[in-house]
């Protein structure tokens, strides 16, 4: 049997296919010739009753075979006999091969040049596998000629303009090296003169700037958030969320930062745009340099009575600890938000509090968030800190810089917050944290603590951390606390230190602690951390505690989960066993190694060596796959349709799928990942472009199994060619580059310096196949490509139905991803354009994927579910799923669904069918937000908050299961709302609330699944 790997797509557009024979077979193979486009003859006794609407549509003729000629065959561009090893059967076949066309013969291999595939039948070709027989060779001339001859006769002159649009960007590189260096004299100019830096204001700024240096172009728009007087979702990353809050509560920011460093880009950028702060006033932002004396600036400009702030690397704190010491002792208001991070020799970010210790003896207030939303929110309460105490606060950021979804205060909200703060007078940092942190939590609806715990409610080992590496520590957790007894205290207030709080903070079963500490310094990774930690244990403890510490410095997510397992005596993972969530949390490292002087893995096939595989499988090991070393199934489009208005943005479908006739069997909750493939047209493009025989046999391992496909079939289906490239393979593409400059400026964009271009890159979401394009002196061969190039991965959706319900069916609810880069260049994601592309009949390989959505074991517990967007779907299979079981004679449990969009007309998805449950009784309680369709956003939380003693009524009276899907920005605000309603109406203390939700989170009866 033929593989996947020799897939060949044989165009009939237009042309005319014969089938000989009657019956099913032969019905198969007109449907698959008329996908492909052909006009077909059938010869038979008459046309089976489903093909009657070709012959009526003109694409099909029925001609008794008792007409047929032997002369006849010439004029079909292809022929299929239904039923083989006859003495017709023989005879067809023989006048094919005599005038050169290919044929099929149904169970004779011997007389076939070829073998069908119906599993890969696409709209646009006859999916086959070609054979060594009879005409087949000549067919690969012909497809190969094809390939050469649409090559663009052009190719040389735009290569050549490609090379001097290059050029004019290096002059333009150099340019903006020239300006950047004049701003760089003028900030040292500004930090010699204190009083000229008071002075300076955004208008004599935006006049000198706006000619010379480019705007940041993802600088936030500050217009709705000047606007409104509620909190405003945005997609920033952390450093941008607290540049926002610098940039809204100071006149002057200071931004200390290396050049290739993108720490304070977007304050300079609204202060190059004169966007006035949160008190309606000009800010003045500038960048300053790293050395001996920094700060100095600081001092000068509060002297001059402004509001101040700096937006500074980690690297700086040392050189400002001096000047933070004695603003401390002075009273001095002042917030520094440091990044604590490096860079390695790659220039990927790595988490770094080798410098922040050095701010912990400076007496400034220090504290340290773990995620985007986080810094906003303490970047707010910092410098609520600062006016009521009187005091420095430094504001300690960690992690890569990557957006997320970030509810912002607006500026009537930050200056209301801070206003009051500054009111109290003259507090005790310690009393001015806790305040501010109280008040925040009136303000947003979002608590912090000093020091939480997460994690098992008779834990023996706690892990302590702050910023990223808690964050990692706490993703870790859910699968460590399966098999040990463990929690994570994470740290947000380094400075005033509380010892007899970080011991009330930890469970009484508390044996040992862990202090997690990143810094690149191995003798101080974990010095002033676990120096606190430990005279906490020894003077506030009762019982005696273990502390220990370790350094995760460059560790990532996988290094912080097997730090800690092997802490817990547990088994370590592998890379395989953890999924990435994101490309921008882990970047590949670059190989030394030089790509060019490595031999390819990958080797060129011959037809007849493929052809002893296919047809000894046995002796081979062939084995026919679509996705090898995959649990994979092939199901078909039976419904589509958009589910939002067609003139409104968001594009939200959904989708059926018939799943008969495959093994293909799902569990309420689980996940159906599809394997999109690339566009063919585009595939196409390229392989005449650079120069590629798409039907050239390539066998290579790829994802741990021996593959072997078309030069075509490896570049649609295996290979993710329209996708983003790593700095690893920047840095290969250079060992191939024959022109210099052009392997210069591809090494440099993998270095620091070239940091801010390679940043761009990503965002603008420049493929693999532009990068080729871009840099046309590299051409690794097709052999180097298929092991550069990271293969197409399955995008994984949510079932939105019951197996029980649709027996034979499964159903997805997804929205299309689309988006512009800067450039105003549209771009579509994978997955979505494949999906958008299918019609009614198409194939599709689909695995499935276990989730942890699952519903109670009892039909008589409760259900509560909130869901935002397309994060409902799982919730529909869950109310279909009940509803099967009422009509079955179960009684089924209370069901209340909370959900969230933001316009009840463009996005109410399966209104209908909620509203019918609703009135039916068995979805209990629908609760809706939109979030658009009135002045005040309101939004699940909301609807939760008022639902106050329903929720504790069905989760803690009656053993209810709590679920939440979709972004993950409702998640501390979900949770808010949930401790509201157990301490209002549950009779649960504050301080238990939240050990009770992690409580209910082991038990399986708080369920997340966010992204």
């Amino acid at each position: 049997m033929p593989t996947p790997s020799l897939i060949v797509g044989l165009r009939l557009d237009g042309k005319k296919a014969a089938v000989f024979g009657d019956g099913p077979a032969a019905a198969n193979r007109v449907i698959f010739a008329l996908d492909a486009g052909a006009n077909v003859v059938l010869y038979a006794p008459n046309a089976p009753e489903s093909l009657i609407k070709w012959v009526d549509a003109g694409r099909m003729s029925v001609v008794p075979a008792s007409k047929y000629a032997a002369a006849d065959i010439a004029a079909f561009s292809v022929a299929f006999v239904a039923s083989g090893t006859t003495p017709v059967a023989q005879a067809i076949a023989r006048d094919a091969r005599a005038a050169g066309v290919p044929v099929n013969v149904a169970g004779d291999s011997e007389l076939s040049d070829f073998v069908l595939m119906p599993t890969y039948r696409g709209a646009s070709s006859l999916q086959i596998a070609v054979t060594t027989n009879g005409v087949a060779p000549r067919a690969a001339s012909r497809l190969l000629k094809e390939i050469v001859d649409k090559l663009p006769g052009d190719l040389e002159p735009q290569l050549q303009q490609a090379a001097q649009l290059n050029d004019v960007a290096r002059a333009a590189d150099r340019q903006r090296e020239q300006l950047l260096a004049g701003m760089d004299a003028a900030a040292a100019s500004a930090d010699a003169s204190a009083d000229a830096t008071a002075a300076n204001t955004p208008a004599q700024q935006v006049s000198a700037a706006a000619s010379s240096v480019d705007d940041h172009p993802a600088a936030l728009d500050l217009a709705p958030l000047r606007a409104s007087a509620e909190q405003v979702e945005q997609a920033v990353g952390a450093q941008t969320a607290a540049g926002y809050v610098a940039h809204a509560l100071s006149d002057l920011c200071f931004v200390y930062a290396a050049r290739e460093q993108t720490l304070g880009d977007a304050a300079l950028a609204w202060s190059r745009r004169a966007e006035k702060n949160a008190f309606g006033e000009w800010v003045s932002a500038l960048r300053m340099e790293t050395r001996a004396g920094a700060g100095h600036a600081l001092w000068g400009a509060l002297a001059a009575g402004s509001r101040v702030a700096a937006i500074a690397g980690a690297a700086s704190l040392p050189y400002m600890a001096p000047v933070l010491a004695e603003l401390a002792a002075r009273r001095q208001p002042i917030v520094v938000h440091a990044a604590a991070q490096s860079l390695n020799a790659q220039a990927n970010v790595q988490t770094d509090f080798s410098d922040v210790f050095a701010a912990l003896q400076s007496r400034a207030v220090v504290l340290a968030s773990a995620s985007a939303q986080e810094a906003h929110d303490l970047a707010a309460v910092a410098h609520a800190v600062a006016q009521a105490a009187g005091v420095p606060v430094v504001h300690v950021t960690s992690g890569a810089e990557a957006a997320a979804s970030v509810q912002m205060l607006s500026h009537s909200q930050l200056a209301g917050f801070v206003g009051a703060a500054a009111a109290d007078g003259d507090v005790q940092p310690a009393a001015a944290v806790e305040q501010a942190l109280s008040r925040f939590a009136t303000t947003s609806g979002r608590t912090y603590c000093p020091l939480e715990y997460t994690g098992h409610a008779d834990a023996e080992t706690v892990f302590v951390a702050l910023g990223q590496v808690a964050s990692d520590a706490l993703a870790a957790l859910p699968a460590i606390s399966e098999d040990s007894r463990a929690g994570v205290l994470n740290v947000r207030v380094l400075r005033p230190w509380d010892h007899a709080q970080l011991v009330a903070s930890l469970p009484p079963t508390t044996k040992r602690l862990v202090v997690l500490s990143s810094a690149r310094d191995a003798d101080v990774a974990c010095d002033a951390l676990l120096a606190d930690v430990s005279v906490s244990a020894l003077i506030g403890s009762s019982t005696p505690l273990a502390v220990c510490g370790e350094n995760v410095f460059g560790a990532g997510a996988l290094g912080v989960a097997n730090v800690m397992r092997t802490a817990l005596d547990l088994e370590p993972l592998v890379e395989e066993e953890v999924e990435e969530k994101t490309e921008e949390k882990t970047e590949e490292k670059v190989d030394e190694k030089s790509a060019a002087a490595a031999e390819p893995t990958a080797v060129f096939d011959s037809a007849l060596e493929v052809a002893k595989r296919l047809a000894f499988p046995e002796a081979y090991g062939t084995e026919v796959s679509a996705r090898p070393g995959e649990k994979t199934f092939t199901v078909s489009v039976s419904s589509l349709r958009r589910m939002t208005p067609d003139t409104y943005d968001r594009n939200i479908i959904h989708i059926e799928f018939d799943t008969r006739g495959t093994d293909l069997t799902y569990e309420i909750g689980d996940a159906l990942g599809v394997y999109g493939y690339n566009d063919e047209a585009q595939v196409r493009e390229f392989c005449a472009a650079y120069g590629l025989d798409g039907a050239q046999l390539v066998t290579a391992v790829k994802d741990g199994q021996t593959q072997t496909r078309t030069v075509h079939s490896w570049l649609t289906h295996a290979l993710d060619l329209f996708g983003r490239p790593s700095k690893k393979f920047y840095a290969a593409l250079a060992e191939f580059a024959r022109d210099e400059k052009q392997a210069e400026k591809l090494r440099w964009l993998t270095t620091s310096e070239g940091a801010v271009e390679f940043k761009d890159r990503v965002a603008d979401t420049v493929t693999y196949a532009e990068l080729l394009m871009e840099f046309a002196s590299a051409r690794p061969s097709i052999l180097h490509l298929v092991d550069l190039i990271t293969p197409i991965k399955p995008r994984h959706y949510s079932i939105a139905s019951s197996a029980r319900m649709h027996p034979g069916s499964v159903h997805l609810c997804v929205v299309s991803v689309h988006w512009k880069n800067r450039a105003g260049v549209a771009r579509t994601g994978q997955c979505t354009r494949f999906l958008d592309a299918l019609s009614i009949g198409d194939r599709v390989v689909v695995s499935v994927k276990p989730s942890v959505m699952k519903l109670p074991p009892l039909d008589s517990q409760p259900v509560i579910m909130a869901g935002l967007g397309t994060g409902m779907a799982p919730f529909r299979a869950f109310i279909e799923e009940r509803a099967v079981r009422k009509l079955e004679g179960a009684q089924v449990g209370p069901m209340t669904l909370y959900f969230g969009s933001r316009h009840r007309a463009m996005e109410y998805l399966y209104g209908e069918e909620f509203e019918a449950y609703h009135a039916d009784g068995l979805l209990t309680n629908l609760r809706l937000a939109f979030s658009r369709d009135q002045p005040e956003k309101v939004y699940i939380q909301h609807k939760m908050r008022a639902d106050s003693e329903l929720l504790a009524d069905q989760i803690l009276a009656n053993d209810g299961c709590f679920y939440l899907c979709g972004p993950t920005w409702p998640t501390g605000d979900v949770k808010d709302a949930m401790v509201h309603s157990f301490t209002t109406h549950g009779s649960v203390k504050a301080g238990d609330a939240n050990k009770l939700i992690e409580e209910l989170k082991e038990s399986e009866r708080y369920i997340l699944e966010v992204y």
